[in-house]
């Protein structure tokens, strides 16, 4: 088995934060609509902008929830699952791929380019 790379543990998962992401967006649209202002008075930008602040305020709850609702929809597992072995896939590929590419020769070409004058 491949150990998870550091920088793949450290990523949620795509399926969790963008239900993270509608989550915010939801509740920014309710708020505004609970005061009263019109969602049409507000552009994509602006609503994104104000969703991006409470997710970042919120992050660890939003999570937690979309994570919930992954374990419990059957549909969104089923993603979540892919997108796991999607993952596991292109870990196990780039992992082969290191181990058998060559490094390049330090005092090849690239050497030769650099020691050369430019206006030779």
């Amino acid at each position: 088995m491949v150990e998870a790379s550091p920088i793949l543990a450290s990523t949620p998962s795509t399926v969790i934060t963008t239900l993270a992401r509608y989550r915010a967006m939801r509740t920014v649209k309710r708020q505004l609509q609970a005061r009263g202002l019109k969602l049409r008075n507000f552009t994509a930008a602006a609503l994104r902008v104000q969703a991006n602040e409470y997710l970042a305020e919120h992050r660890a709850a939003l999570l937690a929830e979309a994570t919930e609702m992954v374990r419990d929809c059957a549909e969104l597992r089923k993603l979540y699952d892919r997108e796991q072995r999607e993952r596991q896939r292109w870990l196990e590929r780039n992992l082969t791929v290191m181990h058998t590419a060559r490094m390049p020769d330090p005092k090849g070409i690239f050497a030769a380019q650099m020691s050369r004058p430019k206006w030779a």
